[in-house]
């Protein structure tokens, strides 16, 4: 599970560069994980860990007098397990993690320090659902895989539907149809 999703991640990744090379479409360079919509609940899933060491994944509370709450160890996760973040987010608004590797080679990478964006890959080609992957060994002295941490951040946007003019077109060809079945 853990290699086909890590394979699933690198080939979302290269799917998602050859579309943005191909539409000309501004790529931004912040690495942060930012909500796609208002009012948005923010859920946080594991997926899993293949690694050596052993390191803790917390929430970056954006409240400086709040702490930042340890969602898991990648030791002891449960594949699925969830954890919803408080509160909502804002449009555009960063919702950023910090991993702490407390047994091995001791490090902390943040998502919200620009000197460790390398630590992290993300797959945001969904951008209600973004997969994480992070890199537990200071770059360049890793081996670049990015699966000894992984979960996914789960944007709740509560939106109603709101059809398509195509899907007008379908509903009234379907109403012709039941209306001429009818006669």
């Amino acid at each position: 599970m853990i290699n086909t999703t890590h394979a699933m991640m690198i080939a979302a990744t290269v799917g998602a560069a050859t579309t943005v090379a191909s539409a000309s479409i501004a790529i931004q360079d912040d690495f942060g994980i930012f909500s796609p919509c208002n009012d948005a609940q923010v859920e946080v899933i594991w997926i899993g860990s293949d690694a050596g060491y052993t390191g803790e994944l917390s929430w970056i509370n954006p409240d400086p007098s709040a702490t930042n709450p340890v969602l898991w160890t990648n030791k002891s996760a449960i594949q699925g397990q969830s954890y919803t973040l408080p509160g909502t987010f804002g449009k555009g608004e960063r919702v950023d993690f910090m991993y702490e590797v407390t047994h091995g080679g001791l490090d902390v990478f943040s998502t919200a320090n620009e000197n460790d964006w390398d630590q992290f890959f993300a797959d945001d080609s969904n951008p209600h659902d973004v997969i994480v992957g992070i890199e537990d060994i200071r770059l360049p002295g890793g081996d670049s895989d990015h699966n000894d941490a992984m979960f996914r951040v789960v944007f709740n946007c509560g939106t109603t539907f709101v059809p398509t003019p195509g899907s007008f077109a379908l509903l009234g060809a379907g109403g012709l149809l039941v209306g001429r079945r009818r006669r």
